[in-house]
């Protein structure tokens, strides 16, 4: 009973670290947040000169 469990959590996390590189590789990851939040700032600097 206790492998099982062990098991199904080891499972569970192998899943989540493939799920990480997976967004990090091929959806952009931390270079699209950084160019979102890039962009944010962006447009509070022109709202604030305006």
């Amino acid at each position: 009973m206790f492998a099982k469990i062990l098991g199904v959590i080891f499972a569970l996390f192998i899943i989540c670290f493939v799920a990480i590189v997976i967004e990090e590789l091929f959806l952009g990851g931390r270079r699209l947040r950084l160019a979102k939040k890039a962009s944010i700032q962006q447009k509070r600097t022109d709202i604030d000169n305006v």
